[in-house]
């Protein structure tokens, strides 16, 4: 270097200045694009779909079975083998074995036969309920059905023992008992029924019968059913309804559950069946629940005094059935 030259100082390039060079070739660069088609293309999508089916068609027959291959048999391959038995050694063998006995023979069936034994246990079953049931059908007060020659003067024996007993009950100075056999007959009560020109006409019977039923004096039962509701013909009677028909209820028994009512007072289909359901409450309800037999007791419960007068309901019972008796002793 002459000293004359100056010096020229080194230029020192930066890093980033160096140009890059790209150590990769184009053919080996990583182009994700490179394996998607254009959706486009329909050559494209033609020919991957042939391809596929060649490849599934190649891979189906190379799973296939082989069918063998089968060679006609020679003629004396199909010719029958010989048999080693002849004709006699045969028959010598069916012999000896229809000769020899059976190892195994089934046994005969034999159906044995059971004797049947008399059904002593029904019979015993059946007099057991027998038994049960006379014991309660001796002890209810129901009627009883009868047919046999002589059923009807049991019947009035029976009745006349209930009426013993009844008179047993004592009744206290001044009262008047229900029970007891009937004071008046049917035709009375009908001609009674018919003065008050009631709708219960011919019923008379009816009353004396069940009276004789239930052991009451059907007297005290028609006395209550006239003050109830005038024998069926007060104005006011609840018992009446719009269309002229009554509920044939003698003596204003409310619903209390009856399966059948009209208002807050039970309807009965005819009037035998009324007249005996009163008859049933005052036997039951009232003489065997809570002893009272007599008009005097039996009144204040029947008709309290919230909405009755008792003391004129039971004078007017009373006087009703007093006058009767007497015109029947006439």
């Amino acid at each position: 270097m002459n000293e004359s030259e100056p010096e020229t100082p080194a230029v020192r390039h930066s890093p980033r200045a160096v140009p890059r060079t790209d150590t990769h070739s184009s053919a080996r660069r990583p182009n994700p694009l490179a394996r998607s088609r254009d959706p486009f293309d329909d050559g494209a999508a033609l020919t991957i779909g042939r391809r596929r089916l060649v490849d599934r068609r190649i891979d189906v027959q190379e799973r296939l079975p082989v069918a063998p291959s089968f060679a006609p048999w020679a003629a004396e391959e199909l010719l029958a083998p010989d048999d080693p038995f002849d004709d006699d050694a045969r028959d010598m063998l069916r012999a000896e074995l229809t000769a020899t006995p059976f190892a195994y023979r089934p046994a005969t069936l034999r159906r044995t036969v059971r004797q049947r034994m008399f059904p002593w246990w029904l019979i015993g079953i059946c007099a057991i309920c027998i038994g049960v049931l006379f014991f309660f059908w001796r002890d209810t007060n129901a009627s009883r059905i009868c047919f046999a020659p002589g059923c009807t003067a049991r019947e009035q024996t029976i009745q006349a023992h209930r009426f013993e007993q009844a008179l047993n009950l004592t009744s206290p100075a001044g009262q008047h008992s229900v029970l007891g056999p009937p004071s008046i007959s049917a035709q009375q009560i009908d001609r009674i029924l018919a003065e008050w020109n009631s709708p219960a006409v011919g019923t008379g019977a009816t009353w004396v019968e069940l009276g004789i039923r239930y052991g009451i004096d059907p007297a005290y039962a028609l006395a209550f059913f006239i003050h109830e509701s005038g024998a069926g013909t007060a104005p006011g009677w609840a018992g009446r309804k719009p269309d002229g028909s009554t509920t044939h209820n003698v003596g204003n028994i409310i619903c209390a559950g009856y399966h059948t009512c009209y208002g807050r007072f039970r309807d009965y289909a005819s009037w035998e069946e009324g007249i005996e359901d009163w008859y049933r409450l005052i036997a039951v309800e009232y003489v065997q629940w809570r002893g009272a037999h007599t008009v005097e007791e039996i009144v204040p419960i029947y008709a309290p005094v919230v909405e009755n007068n008792v003391p004129v309901y039971v004078g007017t019972v009373n006087r009703l059935v007093a006058e009767w008796r007497s015109s029947q002793a006439k």
